[in-house]
């Protein structure tokens, strides 16, 4: 049996796995990591260090989860047996995707949240995977179970991040990175800087934007059953 600790991106729950267990071969176990509410990254970071197995485990991370799984081999790189990031590079927030955080958390602590914009949600996914009711839902309900404390800690937490390509390479360990095409919030240029790493392969698939794990399930399945061996 091999354990897949898994970390989801922002707002998302154990639900983002689920469309990929048909997918998976039964050998392969999936332990969701809930990210802790908590006021900073370095304790975010430090809380989920803590939660895992005191030896080296498989992670794979999600987006925000993918970035978290950087910071620990920053921090704590002898915790890491292999590694697979999906829709993230490792590197700092863009400028403007920073503030169009800072603006929308300015605007729940004023005026309260009201869940994910529709618009917000099908930005998430490729346009042809944006008329598919159900993966909205599964988009609507994770962020529906986790509400505005969850919003505000988590963007406050992680809005100032740093490049942790380096970390990656010093990490020695090997490592995975995902990504969909259509991704408008992971860009070539890093997921290039990021492939040019000796222990780091990059796979990207055509058909997907951001939401790869609800988007190209068995694609996943598959590099993920090739590469937690």
């Amino acid at each position: 049996m091999i354990e897949v600790y898994c970390l989801p991106g922002t707002m998302c729950t154990e639900l983002l796995w689920q469309e990929l267990f048909p997918f998976l071969p039964k050998h392969i176990v999936l332990k969701h990591v809930t990210l802790p509410v908590v006021s900073n990254l370095s304790e975010m970071v430090s809380v989920i260090i803590s939660q895992l197995p005191d030896r080296p485990v498989n992670l794979l991370g999600f987006s925000l989860g993918g970035y978290l799984v950087s910071e620990i081999a920053r921090l704590a790189p002898e915790r890491i047996e292999r590694a697979m990031v999906l829709s993230n590079s490792a590197s700092e927030l863009p400028e403007t995707e920073k503030q169009q955080r800072q603006q929308a958390l300015e605007w729940v602590l004023k005026s309260g949240y009201r869940g994910i914009p529709m618009k917000k949600a099908k930005a998430m996914l490729l346009p042809e995977h944006a008329v598919q009711e159900r993966l909205l839902q599964i988009i609507l309900d994770m962020d529906g179970a986790l509400g505005e404390a969850v919003f505000v800690a988590q963007l406050q937490a992680t809005l100032e991040r740093r490049n942790n390509v380096a970390a990656i390479e010093e990490s020695g360990r090997p490592w995975q990175v995902l990504a969909g095409l259509g991704d408008q919030f992971v860009s070539s240029d890093a997921l290039k800087q990021i492939a040019q790493l000796s222990n780091v392969s990059v796979k990207v698939v055509a058909q997907s934007g951001h939401m790869l794990p609800l988007e190209q399930p068995k694609w996943v399945a598959n590099k993920m059953a090739n590469f937690f061996v």
